[in-house]
């Protein structure tokens, strides 16, 4: 009991008194290239290691012939196992794309004659935006509709003599045909005028103004606005088929916009059922919620899809497994011999899939075994080990 009480005395003398240990320390200040640090790390180590070797002087004058010191042991850090959920995820490259971004392209051939809107403008569906001059085609829908006017009054008498028992058939079907000729092609003209004015086709925003009045537009010339919306947007990205029986609508997914440090959690909201024959993918949709900002099309979108989760899965950090000459993985778990000591075993396992750092363990380690972690990677089987820290 007096050498364990004197080994656990020195223990906690070389620990740091938060969480941190000293070799966190000194792997965080390697990590970023700290060198005041380190020469500080270097200073506090030397310290440490002569009030080792005074202390180890005093428990062996103390304990006599039993010879104990720490030299016969390995200091490390170890992790009791609990089970925890692991949920694996694919990443994938994706665009911000919406349905409501379109170029408006002139119907009529003419001039440019007024522009509505200025860039920027919020519009409504249906609103004008511009104006064609219609080179004289008001005064032929005009000239048309008296004469129509003229068709149909003729037509309806001639109708009535007919009723009347009056009159010719010929007469009475020239005079039907007349007017609905006349009306035929005051209809159609209509239309050409309409398509004079260009009008928005949904609510948004004039993005871009192309063309400037004056200039003389024609259908499949240049186009004359750009209009979007950006309240439905979405990401596309294309998933390769192999992930296909993984993944479904609902399907988890995490989404980092890196160009706007905007990241969020959303799920998988359209598949396509057209497999690409050119890259064997499909498209998935995913929908942005409407308070993330900033947005633009054609950003690209990182995407994180969750294709495996395990709600009670033993899960350890990737640093604390080896890899023997074979091929096969190894950890070390601890036999604990009382608080602080213990003896090192060497521990096959075989793992499952990797994600961020952290891994599945299919077989080898159970719930509340307790593997090594910091100082663990030197060990070697059945050597005696001091626990300083056990999470």
């Amino acid at each position: 009991m007096k050498q364990i009480l004197t080994l656990t005395f020195i223990t906690l003398l070389l620990v740091s008194c938060g969480s941190e240990t000293l070799e966190d320390k000194v792997d965080a200040a390697i990590d970023s290239d700290d060198t005041q640090s380190l020469k500080a790390l270097k200073t506090e180590i030397k310290t440490q290691q002569k009030t080792l070797q005074d202390l180890n002087a005093k428990v062996q004058e103390a304990l006599g012939d039993e010879k104990v010191t720490l030299s016969n042991y390995t200091l490390i850090t170890a992790k009791k196992i609990q089970k925890d959920t692991f949920q694996h995820f694919f990443n994938l490259q994706g665009s911000v794309q919406t349905d409501k971004n379109i170029l408006i392209y002139p119907e009529y051939s003419g001039e440019l004659q007024k522009i509505y809107v200025k860039e920027g403008d919020k519009v409504e569906k249906g609103q004008l935006l511009a104006k064609i001059d219609d080179g004289g085609l008001s005064d032929q829908i005009q000239e048309l509709k008296t004469r129509t006017q003229l068709a149909r009054t003729t037509f309806e008498r001639q109708k009535r003599l007919w009723n009347d028992s009056i009159g010719s058939e010929i007469q009475y079907l020239e005079a039907k045909t007349n007017y609905e000729s006349s009306q035929s092609a005051l209809n159609s003209l209509y239309k050409q005028l309409a398509k004079t004015s260009i009008k928005a086709p949904f609510s948004g925003t004039v993005d871009n103004i192309i063309t400037d009045e004056g200039q003389i537009v024609a259908p499949g010339g240049m186009a004359i606005f750009r209009l979007v919306n950006l309240s439905e947007m979405y990401i596309e990205t294309e998933v390769p088929e192999n992930y296909l029986e993984d993944i479904q609508v609902g399907t988890p997914v995490e989404i980092r916009l890196r160009a706007i440090n905007k990241s969020f959690k959303a799920k998988i909201d359209q598949m396509a059922n057209f497999i690409n024959p050119d890259n064997r993918k499909f498209m998935v949709k995913i929908y942005i919620p409407e308070n993330i900002k900033n947005v633009k099309p054609n950003l690209i979108a990182n995407v994180l899809i969750n294709d495996y989760s395990n709600p009670q899965a033993i899960v350890v950090s990737e640093n604390i497994l080896q890899e023997t000459a074979d091929g096969s993985q190894v950890t070390f778990t601890i036999n604990m011999q009382n608080d602080s000591i213990g003896k090192a075993v060497r521990t096959p396992i075989k793992t499952g899939k990797h994600y961020n750092g952290q891994v599945e363990i299919l077989e080898g380690l159970k719930e509340k075994d307790i593997v090594a972690k910091e100082g663990g990677r030197n060990l070697r089987d059945q050597e005696d080990v001091i626990v300083t820290t056990l999470e």
